[in-house]
């Protein structure tokens, strides 16, 4: 049985921060212009991937030892030359000393972020395939034809936001997107990222005239089956409080492991 302790904690950023490492390495090598990049900082990462993107973040901070003031002097300094606030990802079980710092520095709460984990030892994720739809995984234009059904285009990540969601659920090392497929049209997506033996799901959408049919039920048992069948033995999936894939995913067995709080320092000139 696991336990949301410290240990689990670092396993589950760790894994957060090198999903968002692996995303700037790869838009770094097809979007060099975007300038994505990614720095080692008190036991995490500051992740750079444009300054709209929800990716420009720092992650896993304080988890593995105290974090200095040199250490957030660099974190902001890596955010500040490239013209962007910054933002952090705050574990509640992260050493006191990285709270004890965003505050001196008058840091801001944005908003708050369940991160739910399920032990595959103890749940029962077996798949059974609905005869009223299939799912498969997408392939590129796959991808990017879905992600603009689906309303995810805009700038509010760089490139863009339909090539931001295919880089996070396609194109990056270890990741994949599950389509939900009726009657020959798209219905559905989820993405899986899997690294090592941990797996996070992401980016789950239906269109709105397939909804309540049971295909987000669908999507999350077919990744969290291709998840075991990798050879995971963990999953992990963040969620808004209160929203509808958080009561998807706890009908699923997932447990509540913490709140993240994300916080925020406003960029700054001169």
């Amino acid at each position: 049985m696991i336990f949301p302790d410290l240990s689990l904690a670092k396993l589950l950023e760790l894994h957060s921060a090198q999903g968002a490492v692996e995303h700037a390495r790869t838009q770094a090598e097809i979007y060099p212009d975007t300038r994505a990049s990614f720095l080692p900082a008190a036991g995490g990462y500051a992740v750079f991937c444009g300054r709209n993107s929800p990716n420009s973040t720092a992650y896993g901070l304080g988890m593995s030892r105290p974090v200095s003031v040199e250490d957030l002097d660099l974190v902001e300094d890596f955010y500040k030359i490239r013209g962007r606030g910054v933002e952090i990802d705050v574990c509640p079980l992260a050493d006191s000393s990285l709270v004890k710092l965003l505050s001196e520095r008058a840091y801001r709460i944005r908003d708050f972020m369940n991160v739910y984990y399920l032990d595959f030892e103890e749940a029962d994720v077996h798949f059974i395939p609905s005869p009223e739809f299939e799912i498969r995984v997408a392939d590129e234009d796959e991808a990017r034809e879905w992600f603009e059904r689906a309303d995810f285009g805009g700038d509010w990540a760089e490139p863009d936001g339909i090539s931001f969601m295919t880089i996070r659920c396609t194109l990056k090392k270890g990741a994949r997107l599950y389509l939900a497929w009726k009657d020959g049209q798209m219905a559905g997506g989820g993405g899986l990222f899997i690294q090592e033996k941990t797996a996070s799901l992401m980016a789950a959408a239906t269109l709105p005239e397939y909804r309540s049919q049971g295909i987000q039920t669908a999507l999350l048992r077919a990744r969290l089956g291709a998840a075991v069948e990798a050879g995971c033995d963990l999953a992990m999936v963040h969620t808004t409080p209160g929203s509808d894939s958080q009561r998807n995913v706890l009908r699923t067995g997932f447990h509540l492991a913490y709140t993240l709080a994300r916080m925020y320092l406003p960029f700054q000139t001169g």
